[in-house]
C-alpha cells in the first residue's frame, strides 16, 4: 500500500509538471511565474514550499507510518508476527544476536551455533535459555532471559527456522 501512495503522489506531481508547462497562454500560469512582478516571486516562493514539504516531509512520513506496523520479515519468508514474537526478535537482538546467526534478525555472529541450520523448536530454545550452553566456541549464560522475555525469544526463534513441533535433541 505503501509503495501505491509514494508512486501515486509521483504521478500526481508529474501531471501537475505537466499541466503547469502547458497553460503558458496569455494569462496563464506559466506567463504569472516568469514575469518579475511581486506578486509572482510571491506565488512561485508558495509553490516551491509547499512542493517541498509535501515530497519531503509528508511523502515520506506517509511511507514511514504505514510500514510502521509490519508484521512481516520478508528476507526471511516470515509473516504474521505476534507481538510476543516481535518482542522476542527484540530482544535476540540485543544479546542472543550477538553470538548466534539468524536471518529472521539479521544476525551473522559466529560464536554460538548457526539457528538457521540448527532449526530448534520453542522447547529447545527456552531449554537452552533457561540451562545455557557451554559447547563449541562460546559459553551461552543460564538465564539469560527470564519468564515472558525467554518465552517470547523461544518463539520468535522456533517461527523464523519454521519449527513448531517439537523435536530430538
Amino acid at each position: 500500500m505503501s509503495t501505491i501512495a509514494f508512486v501515486a503522489a509521483f504521478v500526481v506531481l508529474g501531471l501537475g509538471t505537466l499541466l503547469f508547462a502547458m497553460s503558458g497562454g496569455k494569462g496563464g500560469v506559466g506567463t504569472v511565474l516568469h514575469s518579475q512582478s511581486r506578486g509572482s516571486r510571491r506565488f512561485a516562493t508558495f509553490a516551491f514550499v509547499v512542493s517541498l514539504l509535501v515530497l519531503g516531509v509528508a511523502v515520506p512520513a506517509a511511507v514511514i507510518a504505514s510500514d510502521k506496523d509490519n508484521d512481516d520479515i520478508p528476507h526471511a519468508g516470515i509473516t504474521n508476527l505476534t507481538a510476543n514474537e516481535k518482542h522476542g526478535q527484540e530482544l535476540f537482538g540485543r544479546r542472543c544476536g550477538l553470538c548466534h546467526t539468524l536471518k529472521a534478525a539479521n544476525a551473522v555472529a559466529q560464536v554460538g551455533p548457526n539457528l538457521d541450520q540448527l532449526a530448534p523448536n520453542k522447547q529447545f530454545v527456552l531449554d537452552a535459555i533457561n540451562k545455557g550452553r557451554a559447547n563449541g566456541n562460546g559459553q551461552m549464560p543460564a538465564q539469560i532471559y527470564t519468564g515472558q522475555d525467554a518465552e517470547d525469544v523461544a518463539e520468535f526463534v522456533a517461527k523464523s527456522v519454521g519449527t513448531d513441533k517439537p523435536s530430538g535433541g
